[in-house]
């Protein structure tokens, strides 16, 4: 890498790339002789400042070719702390959804989920909304929704080889313990951050204990575990996220990502994850696939 690189640019395709071709379109949009190849399907090309109007035209290049790209400033590139949404993120599920729908409740839940992800309708009003709809029944429905739980493609590599790098792994998650809690424990977390049902006779009472009092309860985390560890949010944070809950979060920290994004957070965010899996991230962050704990 060149000492004079203000950006490196990190292309990701779910199969091998064509370096050649990519190089020789990007030439196009910044002259670069400076690259490093991370494994047959992620390259790094470091160049000087790229102009807003050209970066969109990179970007619409690699949406159309179906290629996950992340512009980044490559001084703070490697980082020391890793938060991560759970729903839809670490995992394919939405539980709470879930966990309402196996207790036979008849309502469109997903509607609710998807206006509250796009930031169309406040997230705090439809969990409360959600966990009323639990009242009164079993706790035993929760073994059912873990029993279900898929974990997204790339998700135990990416946090088994983090913390073997010496990240601080956070799962920060509007979903519930104890699911959180399985979860956490199954990808490796150091950390698990969550709502909390309350539970009664081992029913649930229809209310919960929200991660914090705060209003953007992700963005707070950042700050408090930024400030206890003494990381600075800019140089030392990655996150990820989906949805509009996640949208503080990835805003303050250094390098915030999109993964399947809702359109709020397309809009707002620059750096996402759409074609591939979530072992990119580490490719974002510099790590060569042959560095990948599996």
């Amino acid at each position: 890498m060149s000492s004079s690189s203000e950006l490196v640019c990190t292309f990701v395709a779910k199969k091998e790339i064509d370096f050649k071709s990519l190089i020789s379109f990007f030439s196009k949009i910044q002259n670069t002789e400076d690259y490093k190849i991370l494994s047959k399907r992620a390259l790094d090309l470091y160049c000087g400042d790229i102009s807003k109007k050209k970066k969109e035209e990179l970007r619409k290049f690699c949406f159309k070719n179906k290629i996950d790209l992340c512009i980044q400033n490559p001084k703070w590139r490697k980082k020391k702390i890793f938060l991560a949404d759970m729903d839809a993120t670490m995992i394919k599920d939405e539980t709470l959804d879930n966990l309402v729908k196996i207790a036979g409740i008849k309502a469109d839940i997903d509607k609710l989920s998807k206006l509250a992800m796009d930031g169309k309708i406040s997230l705090r009003e439809t969990l409360k909304f959600r966990v009323s709809y639990l009242k009164g029944k079993s706790t035993q429905l929760i073994k059912r929704v873990v029993k279900k739980i898929r974990f997204s493609e790339g998700s135990k590599v990416l946090v088994r080889t983090l913390n073997k790098n010496g990240y601080h792994t956070n799962l920060v998650t509007g979903g519930f313990q104890p699911i959180s809690n399985y979860v956490g424990k199954i990808l490796g977390f150091k950390k698990v951050i969550s709502n909390k049902f309350v539970i009664k006779n081992n029913k649930f009472t229809g209310e919960y204990i929200p991660i914090t009092g705060q209003q953007n309860s992700k963005l707070f985390y950042l700050n408090y575990i930024c400030k206890k560890k003494r990381f600075d949010k800019i140089k030392h944070a990655i996150s990820v996220g989906d949805g509009a809950n996640d949208l503080g979060m990835l805003q303050n920290s250094g390098l915030g990502i999109g993964y399947r994004p809702h359109h709020i957070i397309e809009k707002a965010v620059d750096n996402h994850i759409r074609f591939t899996d979530l072992t990119t991230i580490l490719f974002y962050l510099g790590f060569n696939e042959k560095e990948f704990s599996k």
